[in-house]
């Protein structure tokens, strides 16, 4: 079994770290606000003193039959596919061995195609000194499909007609998908199958949002067939459609349809490696270019995405309304009703899904002179009008025959959820990117790009930002990670007053980081609100600048949306398009680079079904033989960058000023506080130029296979070419003795030099009277001023330098106090020196801001 999320154990500590933390973030927003001390002492002793790790309330589900087995089928899905294979003692049938099963698996998973392979095993004596039992690719591919079971159903080609012409469409039977997510063995133990209300407290005040069973939409709809059909356990299916490139050139497209179901926790349909969203279909991409009229050509379009869909689905309708037996991984039978959930799309397929015309929001029935404003009360859009008069007065497109017009217990527009991806990333964030390069100078912009420090979770854009072009919702999310920093300072045009445009795009990342949250309370929710009010408040700012004349944008209102949606159908990482993107790539991309593009659909499903097999016998046989990570450790290499390094050379290279010193110091400290003067009786040191940090998975073990987060002391050195790579060393978030895990309270940060350890002899002589374990790697660091209070437009804590004497203050500590790297953005002033450098801004700028953007762990815990 796959070492997945623990759902009661881990995530319920989760969950409570997350309502902690969201508190301190609430009341530092107030704070922001001007709030009376009053109401801040209010906040402040509202929680105090609860446990971290205590467990969420939970309300179940009131009648008692919904979600319950009939029975037990006595067979598991392993067990049913090993009867099957009747492989009798031979765990790796139909392959003769452990090396005949990995090189196939190789050949399926990573191979370099299925001539090379073929032409591989022809190397002569190859194939004898392996025993193999296939000798080229077409006996591996009759070994596939003639001896390994296929759970999963096949792919069929069907025509669909519109407009009297014959479309192709290469599907599943969606049931029979259904069936193979839910009886997956790889799920069982973790699938929800009643709906239930989280609360952080044991009254029952504050409710929790983050899984689909969570939300409102299950348990009202839990009701509904309660009444009628008492028993019934929920499938929420999930479904996302995207067309994509399958080439470079020659614009080559695929249009796929994936799929989910909500039983299945996010913790593993989010990871494309659990193969929880599977391909449910291929539409046809005909571009109609035979059809000479725009408006027509438009129409059909929309009538053959909606036929083909109509088709794909019709298999939901019965089962949804009257369920159906249904047999999960582990034997149990229950009564499933299979309902169309969510549909996650970017906003083009949103409209093409809802039938809304362009610029309209697909959800509500804002008018769309409206859409930027924040006062207008809107409403979900009438789906019983809407069946009713879909063209005449609604403002839908004259759709045929809506694939939703008949689902059960579904309403299509309350179904369209979030997207993060192309709302936030693509949308808003490029927006707010292309003005704030029309509100300053680009030149300044990318010189500020250009002088940023290094940081494990910030890339460098050396050659600015200004002219990118073909930005990914990657890129946007770098980018978002130093924005706020690099604008503050600057002078507007006119001499216009910077606060209100920084407070906007504070208010826009808050939302866009908050947006993102893996776990929701009603106080978290309330800040999701306040930053949409804040940025309305202040986006005034763009059109003083003549950068916008409205704010009439789709992406932009849906924000109005996230609050209500969360509250239905869990967080946002429930139903994020990020995740389906990376399907592309497994599901379609590399199932056309398989095929000799010829009659293409036909070669990529067979591919695809061979590559599943081989998938699922890989868990079978593992079966056999037997990713939100807060958490995480230090891990250092085995080995030292470098094994003897003189004292001198450590002064001189790493710039440890006072090195003997400080060591000295720490060494009289920890165990010879009596000791007047001390002499080190070492003359090297062993140094590392890199710490890692991994995470700590849901059973307690380090992941050495994930770096969350890494801190660099290098100095500098040539490359092969003869060019100078700079010193590079990386600031870190310290904990003085007495730090949380969360909040700044203890905290300092500081400058890492160089990161070494003492011989064995030397640690012996050094730390054999002190009661603690000897250190075993140490960091000279250089300190920063103590943190005050955040500044009052962008939030974020302003430091210096600690000099003393005109020297910079240093100290040694054990590694063990360093809690994660931290970026530092330079405080530039009106225009960024131009002698300033990337490698060299830590030691020519006096004042930094700390980044609370870097990445989500440093925007949950810099508060």
């Amino acid at each position: 079994m796959n070492k997945i999320w623990n759902g009661q154990i881990i995530t319920m500590k989760l969950w409570s770290l997350l309502w902690i933390l969201m508190e301190r973030r609430k009341r530092i927003m107030m704070q922001r606000l001007s709030m009376g001390e009053n109401a801040l002492q209010i906040l402040r002793t509202t929680r105090s003193g609860e446990p971290l790790g205590r467990q969420p309330t939970i309300e179940k589900f009131p009648q008692r039959h919904a979600g319950a087995p009939i029975h037990i089928s006595g067979t598991t899905a392993f067990e049913s596919y090993n009867n099957v294979l009747q492989g009798a003692d031979n765990v790796w049938a139909p392959f003769v061995s452990h090396i005949d099963y990995e090189v196939a698996k190789w050949a399926k998973r990573h191979g370099s195609g299925s001539t090379a392979f073929s032409e591989l095993l022809a190397v002569e004596g190859l194939h004898d000194a392996l025993g193999l039992s296939y000798r080229n690719t077409h006996e591996l591919n009759q070994i596939i499909d003639q001896h390994l079971p296929y759970r999963r159903p096949h792919f069929k080609c069907e025509e669909i007609i519109v407009a009297d012409e014959a479309f192709d469409v290469y599907s599943c039977n969606i049931m029979e998908y259904v069936k193979t997510l839910y009886s997956d063995p790889e799920f069982s133990q973790h699938l929800n199958y009643t709906p239930e209300h989280h609360y952080v407290d044991a009254n029952k005040t504050i409710r929790m949002y983050h899984d689909i069973h969570t939300g409102e939409w299950w348990w009202s709809t839990q009701k509904e067939l309660e009444a009628k059909k008492p028993g019934a356990t929920i499938i929420p299916i999930i479904l996302s459609s995207d067309k994509t490139q399958v080439t470079m050139f020659r614009n080559k497209s695929a249009y796929p349809v994936y799929m989910t179901i909500g039983n299945i926790p996010k913790e593993i349909h989010r990871k494309p490696s659990q193969r929880a969203w599977i391909l449910l279909a291929y539409l046809p991409t005909s571009k109609l270019d035979h059809i000479t009229n725009k408006a027509a050509r438009c129409r059909t379009a929309t009538n053959l995405f909606h036929a083909c869909l109509h088709h794909i689905l019709e298999p939901l309708k019965v089962p949804g309304k009257d369920g159906v037996a249904m047999v999960s991984g582990d034997g149990v039978v229950r009564q499933g009703h299979p309902i169309v959930t969510c549909y996650s799309a970017n906003y083009p397929e949103q409209l093409l899904t809802t039938g809304i015309k362009s610029g309209e929001c697909p959800k509500c029935d804002i008018p769309h002179e409206e859409l930027g404003s924040p006062d207008v009360p809107v409403q979900l859009r009438d789906l019983k009008a809407i069946i009713s008069a879909l063209s005449l007065e609604c403002g839908i497109k004259p759709i045929f025959k809506p694939f939703w017009l008949d689902l059960p217990h579904t309403n299509i527009f309350q179904s369209i959820t979030p997207d993060v991806l192309h709302q936030l990333y693509q949308g808003i964030v490029k927006h707010l990117i292309k003005w704030i390069k029309e509100a300053y100078s680009e030149a300044e912009i990318d010189a500020r790009c250009h002088r940023l420090p290094p940081n494990h979770n910030i890339r460098l854009f050396l050659k600015g930002i200004s002219n990118l072009s073909r930005v990914s919702g990657t890129e946007h999310n770098q980018i978002c990670r130093f924005l706020l920093g690099i604008v503050i300072g600057i002078r507007l045009p006119g001499n216009l007053n910077n606060a209100r445009l920084t407070r906007a795009i504070h208010a826009i990342l808050d939302l866009l980081y908050l947006a993102q949250y893996p776990c929701h309370t009603e106080q978290t929710l309330a800040l999701l609100d306040d930053a949409l009010t804040r940025f309305h408040d202040n986006k005034d700012i763009f059109l003083d600048l003549w950068i916008r004349s409205n704010f009439n944008l789709p992406k932009l209102h849906g924000f109005h949306h996230y609050v209500h949606m969360i509250k239905m159908y869990g967080t946002t990482d429930n139903y994020n398009t990020e995740y389906t993107e990376c399907l592309h790539i497994d599901l379609t991309k590399d199932a056309y680079r398989a095929t000799n593009h010829k009659d293409k659909y036909s070669q990529m499903t067979l591919w695809l079904e061979r590559w599943e097999k081989i998938l699922w016998h890989n868990n079978f046989v593992r079966w056999h033989l037997v990713d939100m990570d807060y958490c995480r450790a230090i891990k250092m290499t085995k080995h030292p960058t470098v094994k003897h390094v003189q004292l001198d050379r450590i002064v001189q290279e790493y710039g440890t000023t006072f090195f003997t010193a400080a060591l000295a110091r720490y060494v009289v400290r920890r165990n010879h506080p009596e000791a007047a003067h001390f002499i080190l009786p070492f003359d090297t040191v062993a140094t590392f130029h890199r710490i890692k940090f991994n995470t700590i998975n849901a059973h307690g073990i380090q992941d050495s296979s994930v770096t969350m987060d890494s801190v660099h002391c290098q100095p500098s050195q040539e490359d092969k070419r003869g060019y100078m790579i700079p010193a590079c060393f990386d600031t870190v978030l310290v904990n003085e003795g007495n730090g949380g895990i969360m909040g700044m309270d203890g905290y300092c940060v500081a400058q890492v030099h160089v990161i070494f350890t003492l011989t064995n002899q030397a640690s012996n002589v050094l730390f054999h009277a002190g009661p603690a374990k000897p250190p075993t790697h140490l960091a000279y660091v250089e300190w920063f001023t103590p943190f005050q209070q955040p500044e009052l437009h962008h939030g974020l804590y302003k430091i210096g330098q600690l000099i003393r004497h005109g020297e910079h203050l240093a100290s040694v500590i054990d590694i063990s106090d360093i809690r994660r790297s931290i970026h530092l953005i330079p405080n530039f002033g009106a225009v960024a020196p131009r002698e300033w450098t990337s490698s060299t801004i830590l030691e020519c700028c006096s004042t930094f801001f700390i980044n609370s953007f870097s990445d989500r762990h440093a925007y949950l815990t810099i508060v």
